[in-house]
């Protein structure tokens, strides 16, 4: 099921949704959490970004998952969905393994 938000990942080049809307503000993302947690900033700031991290996460995984048919070669529209279902998956379990820190 395709909703009007992602329609417009099923048309865009595939480099530009991997690499501007998917690692660069990832990236981005894990810089503002990792510099807030080691300057010991407010547990509920950092909490609220890991769940828009999560949030975002999910959303870009969709998004590449759509977009990868518009590479130019094919090879890489699987290796775009191989690489960002593993950070998927690399961030939820670095999201659950830091929220266990913040309870302490």
């Amino acid at each position: 099921m395709t909703t009007r938000v992602m329609i417009w990942a099923e048309h865009a080049p595939l480099w530009r949704v991997f690499w501007l809307y998917g690692v660069l503000p990832s990236n981005l993302l894990w810089a503002a959490v990792l510099g807030m947690m080691s300057a010991g900033q407010h547990t509920n700031l950092v909490r609220s970004l890991l769940v828009f991290l999560l949030v975002f996460t999910a959303w870009i995984v969709r998004a590449v998952w759509l977009a990868a048919p518009n590479a130019g070669d094919q090879r890489y529209g699987l290796i775009s969905r191989g690489l960002t279902v593993a950070w998927g998956i690399n961030t939820v379990l670095l999201v659950f393994f830091l929220e266990l820190q913040l309870l302490h």
